[in-house]
């Protein structure tokens, strides 16, 4: 299955399609979200790079707390769909800055905060609007991952440098289209892989990368299964989520409380389960220390399976992906978030607190001078800032991203294939597999299709 390029959606044309009024914004209620004009096309005479946030969920929400505290960066506007995060993320950023924002009291959509005070955050519910202010140059999305793609081009589109969060997208060929948007545009692209900013993580690269360990034979990477549950009866829409718009791209379904906010992750149509996600960070640091960046593995075969349960993703797997030198990736579902690298020498541990190596004498002597070292960066944030201001490649530029990514997306279409798999990294397809082919893109819905 090939993907096609659909018409660029305007604001305009959107809201057209969708019956909306400007001020609707295919909203179900009236839910004003304005522009201040009092900003378009000016630029704060601060030297601070003036950003806004697209997505305040859980890990959103992270992110705007990071952003906050970073000197280089100033907070000009918040987006999001669900007026019930818009509302608490505003909420402490108000509170941060002292802001006395005159609050509209009410319920539902009625209690949309006012206008920022001059030098506070403007709410946006939605994300266009945000993009369409002048005086913001770069933006952190952190949306479902079926809305990734959507939103990055977007971004891109307006002008705008971005954080985006991993897996850079939820297709193989959406991934493409992302890197191809960047090189087109020039902007600087940072994919949120903050693993890469750990010294743990690097050392573990540099060590592998330099021979410590001889002739690398494994990486394994241990990350729990998706959960068992029992389905929920599907259930009203919250008030204040405009629930078709938050399924965007994918299939048209009822609202389902399992579906929405976190736990989206273990359904196809929005994610690719533990794998895309906590495996996403593992993979990349394996491309990393692979040299990979720009390739992937060969060969995929394995095992997994989904036990019976609410959720759709994978529950127990054993996936083995082999590179061109013979390396084995492997995804294990064990309970655990760790990595190890196995050599002819030995093995080295890592995971987000500790990094130790059979035998100890491995990490214990030093690298050289003559050593092969990697990029450093102790804040995965302040890379990104860094390159905006000097136009360089950050750390996990989009490249990078997309094809971290596609190691994670080529292990779960094996589970889809149920058999063993060839895959050129060159021209990103399968070999002599077009069942294997169709799982490259999936269907997106208008109007949100890129």
């Amino acid at each position: 299955m090939t993907m096609s390029r659909m018409p660029k959606t305007t604001r305009r044309t959107f809201l057209q399609s969708t019956g909306a009024s400007a001020l609707c914004l295919g909203f179900a209620g009236n839910a004003p979200a304005w522009v201040p004009h009092t900003v378009l096309g000016q630029t704060p005479p601060s030297d601070r790079i003036v950003i806004g946030h697209i997505g305040l969920g859980w890990r959103g929400f992270e992110l705007v707390r990071q952003t906050f505290r970073n000197p280089n960066l100033r907070i000009a506007a918040v987006a999001d769909l669900d007026l019930a995060f818009l509302m608490k993320r505003l909420q402490f950023l108000d509170d941060q800055a002292s802001i006395d924002r005159p609050w509209i009291k009410g319920e539902g959509w009625d209690c949309l905060p006012a206008p920022t005070p001059a030098g506070g955050v403007d709410p946006y519910l939605d994300y266009r609007y945000l993009l369409d202010r002048q005086d913001i140059d770069a933006v952190v999305i952190a949306v479902p991952d079926h809305w990734h793609a959507k939103t990055y081009i977007d971004a891109l589109d307006a002008g705008k440098d971005v954080y985006g969060e991993k897996p850079l997208t939820l297709t193989i060929n959406q991934g493409r289209a992302v890197v191809r948007k960047v090189q087109e545009t020039g902007r600087v692209f940072q994919t949120g892989l903050q693993q890469r900013s750990d010294p743990l993580f690097r050392t573990a690269c540099e060590y592998v990368r330099n021979g410590r360990l001889g002739t690398l034979k494994r990486i394994r990477i241990l990350i729990r299964g998706t959960n068992v549950i029992d389905p929920v009866p599907d259930a009203p829409v919250p008030p204040g989520l405009d629930w078709d718009r938050w399924l965007g791209p994918a299939p048209k379904v009822p609202y389902n409380p399992l579906r929405s906010h976190v736990t989206f992750r273990w359904f196809w149509d929005y994610s690719g389960g533990q794998i895309t996600d906590l495996g996403a960070h593992h993979a990349d640091i394996a491309q990393w220390a692979l040299g990979m960046d720009r390739s992937g593995p060969r060969k995929i075969e394995g095992f997994a399976r989904t036990r019976p349960g609410a959720y759709e993703t994978y529950t127990d797997y054993d996936i083995r992906l082999t590179y061109e030198n013979g390396v084995v990736l492997t995804f294990e579902s064990i309970p655990d978030f760790d990595m190890i690298f196995e050599g002819e020498k030995g093995e080295i541990f890592v995971n987000r607190g500790v990094i130790k190596s059979t035998p100890e004498d491995i990490l214990k002597e030093p690298l050289t001078s003559s050593d092969e070292r990697l990029p450093v960066s102790d804040n995965h944030m302040q890379n990104w800032v860094d390159c905006i201001r000097s136009r360089a490649l950050p750390l996990t530029d989009v490249e990078t991203g997309h094809r971290t990514a596609t190691v994670c997306h080529l292990a779960n279409i094996f589970g889809m294939i149920q058999r063993p798999l060839e895959w050129d990294p060159v021209r990103e397809v399968f070999v002599n597999d077009p069942e294997a082919n169709q799982y490259l893109e999936r269907p997106q819905r208008e109007p949100y299709a890129i």
